[in-house]
């Protein structure tokens, strides 16, 4: 698991969610939106827009890093393919 943050510029292109390298301002990863069952917020599960459920009950505090402001996607059901965001506010964050 990584234990370290660096900041990215995302947009959302279709169904993606695209990084971009703030120097080259390639693409340099894709996170297909279609893929995602659930968004998982402070601790606590937030409603799968598909099914209405979430598949889990709450955060792992490890996988946190103890950074404020954080929220994961919930991808395939796979933990390991989960990712883990942040944002610099809470308004910032509920904009997410």
């Amino acid at each position: 698991w990584l234990q370290t943050w660096k900041r990215r510029r995302f947009r959302v292109v279709g169904p993606s969610l695209v990084a971009y390298n703030d120097v080259t301002k390639r693409a340099i990863a894709k996170i297909d939106l279609r893929k995602v069952i659930a968004v998982e917020d402070d601790r606590s599960p937030v409603l799968s827009p598909a099914s209405g459920v979430s598949t889990r009950s709450q955060f792992d505090d490890d996988r946190l890093c103890g950074v404020e402001h954080a929220f994961r996607l919930v991808i395939d059901s796979r933990p390991d393919q989960d990712i883990v965001f942040f944002a610099d506010s809470d308004n910032e964050k509920q904009r997410w």
